[in-house]
């Protein structure tokens, strides 16, 4: 069994999707954050926590576990349905950047909020630490995403940024 994708024009609408729900769920990730630090602390400190934080921590939660379920989902259209090429007029560097990029922000996406639930549902520290860990290295990697494509739509002129938009 291959690794490589098969190649189409561009992304497919479920693949796109996925990638703008990802983006939302970050969003609401990073407002709710917050809520599941202050909860967390009052668990392992045997506070009181009123019930509104409680459930703003479970809305991390879930959200947590779509951003999962939605990297895999992405995931596996990218190899069952297939990914468009590389833009052919972008250097080597770009294109290993890119890989090496996509990688990591897909290693994490699936990595953390497995962390996030290990670490809820057994309490430990140490695995909230790890959870926790990823969020720079996360946000940096987005960054570098996102500047990335702009690159390669304004600079390098290979309209990319189309395919993230429109299916093919």
């Amino acid at each position: 069994m291959s690794l490589s994708a098969p190649r189409r024009e561009g992304w497919t609408a479920l693949n796109i999707t996925m990638h703008w729900l990802i983006v939302l769920f970050i969003i609401i990730q990073y407002i709710d954050s917050d809520w599941m630090t202050h909860v967390w602390r009052a668990m392992h400190r045997g506070t009181p926590v009123d019930s509104s934080a409680v459930t703003l921590a479970w809305v991390h939660i879930v959200f947590g576990t779509l951003v999962l379920v939605a990297a895999l989902v992405r995931l596996w259209d990218r190899y069952a349905r297939g990914r468009p090429e590389h833009p052919g007029e972008e250097p080597n560097w770009a294109l290993w950047l890119a890989k090496v990029t996509h990688f990591l922000i897909y290693a994490i996406l699936i990595v953390m909020p497995i962390a996030g639930l290990i670490a809820w549902f057994s309490g430990s520290r140490e695995i909230g630490e790890i959870h926790t860990f990823f969020w720079t290295p996360l946000l940096i990697l987005v960054g570098v995403h996102i500047i990335g494509a702009l690159v390669q739509q304004f600079y390098f002129k290979t309209d990319v940024l189309k395919r993230i938009v429109r299916p093919a």
